[in-house]
């Protein structure tokens, strides 16, 4: 005959089943959820799949163009220095030639392009045109040189990942005019490199995702709750088992009649011996005219000591005792 399996335990197997459960659903949602992020968002083009950070190129180099080529044709004419002149004239007409390629292959793989520059470089447009003489020279060359270098960053990325041929291309151009460029503005020698922006910090090689902590978590949660549930029915092994209660033993209805009596010492004393005497009952009186007869009177058998039957007419009378 089989055991039943206890409480604890049962209800112990039944939450490391519901944690397993659940770390196999959070497991399957986040792959889902990583699976239908990178689905989206992306289109078939002729030249291969093209991503949200294909058109996030796109419209960053879009933007640089609308701003740093009118502030290169304002920097030919207003700085003070030859050097910073020469590098505005240059900017200015490669911009030109850049965005040009930008517009031409957005059209292409059917991108949409911004059609001004944003408050963050309208902002530097208007610095710029309040600023005069060297100062203005020196905040031209490190407001450009850090524009650069943040874009740079993002053409690299598309152009070592991208799956689509013709970004792929474009890439390669726009990472050659942009280093280009930052080149230019570095050979005037007026690049405060302290005040650009630092790089980011590397990611640690054995970085671990949210998914790679949550699951040893959840796996010594089962564990604990798998050894509460044990430990609990074998505590209650231990303890005697709950069944009927015994049959007792009643207790005497009188207590003194269940108290051992004392034994006798001496001789027996002879009140007690008439104390457990029968009574005795009353000799009732003798009738009438019986109580001076002799035994010859009453014509008792001699043998037997009892009297003669008397009989008077019919009837027989029988003798009477002297005890009722």
């Amino acid at each position: 005959m089989s055991r039943r399996i206890p409480g604890p335990l049962r209800w112990s197997v039944l939450a490391a089943l519901a944690a397993v459960a659940a770390v196999v659903l959070a497991q399957y949602w986040v792959a889902t959820s990583a699976s239908t992020d990178q689905q989206q968002g992306w289109t078939q083009t002729r030249w291969g799949p093209l991503g949200p950070a294909d058109r996030d190129l796109l419209q960053k180099v879009r933007l640089a163009g609308l701003w740093e080529a009118p502030t290169g044709q304002q920097g030919e004419q207003q700085a003070t220095s030859p050097a910073v002149r020469e590098v505005a004239r240059k900017l200015g007409v490669e911009h030109h030639d850049l965005d040009a390629l930008v517009r031409s292959t957005a059209e292409q793989l059917g991108v949409l392009l911004p059609s001004r520059p944003n408050d963050q470089q309208i902002g530097w447009m208007n610095d710029l045109t309040a600023r005069t003489g060297t100062d203005y020279d020196r905040q031209f060359v490190q407001i450009l040189r850090a524009a650069h270098g943040s874009v740079l960053p993002v053409i690299t990325d598309v152009k070592v990942g991208t799956r689509n041929e013709l970004m792929r291309q474009f890439a390669n151009e726009a990472s050659v005019y942009v280093t280009r460029h930052i080149g230019y503005l570095e050979s005037t020698g007026l690049v405060d490199y302290a005040a650009l922006p630092a790089p980011p910090d590397p990611v640690p090689t054995g970085a671990r995702s949210a998914t790679d902590v949550v699951v040893p978590a959840l796996v010594v949660g089962v564990a604990l709750l798998a050894a509460g549930g044990l430990l609990m029915t074998l505590h209650r092994r231990g303890r005697p088992a709950a069944g009927p209660v015994p049959a007792l033993v009643p207790a005497p209805r009188h207590p003194r009649d269940g108290a051992r009596r004392a034994l006798p010492v001496g001789p027996p004393d002879p009140w007690d011996e008439l104390a457990h005497v029968p009574p005795v009952r009353p000799r009732p009186d003798p009738e009438p005219g019986l109580a001076d007869a002799t035994p010859h009177d009453l014509d008792l058998d001699t043998d037997t000591g009892a009297p003669p039957s008397r009989t008077t007419g019919a009837h027989r009378t029988a003798p009477r005792s002297r005890y009722r």
